[in-house]
């Protein structure tokens, strides 16, 4: 059987459009994940400080074992796909306090839940690969 370029170059650039957005999600994903894991990873998991405790009442608060950075769940399901092309994919959120707990400079305690990610990284780079192989 001969090797069809053109079918060849019509699948990679079908790849080039949905990849993106695949990518993306898996992003949105793993950023949404730091949530339930309680802490953010870039190689490893990077736990986030503990909720300080006054006094007792604030142990016999019900709210008080909830998980870190979650009320309302408000800034988690705000975690989105802001763009995604070829050349670049964003991820972020609309509400305004979350950049007081994901920037270090601005916040009393640095809990990060978006940002650069080693482990991220290689599992987008190994899902690239694979979606380029099945082409090839």
């Amino acid at each position: 059987m001969a090797f069809n370029f053109k079918k060849k170059i019509k699948e990679f650039e079908q790849l080039k459009k949905s990849l993106p957005l695949v990518v993306g999600n898996m992003a949105k994903r793993h950023f949404v994940k730091s949530f339930r894991d309680g802490g953010f990873t870039d190689k490893t998991l990077d736990p986030w400080q503990k909720r300080k405790t006054r006094n007792r009442s604030d142990r016999r608060n019900p709210r008080a074992g909830r998980a870190l950075l979650v009320d309302t769940g408000h800034m988690r399901r705000s975690v989105r796909v802001k763009s995604a092309r070829f050349s670049s994919v964003k991820i972020g959120t609309n509400i305004p306090y979350a950049k007081y707990h994901n920037n270090p400079k601005k916040a009393r305690v640095h809990r990060q839940f978006i940002g650069n990610s080693q482990k991220l990284n290689n599992d987008i780079l190994r899902r690239v690969r694979k979606d380029v192989r099945s082409i090839f």
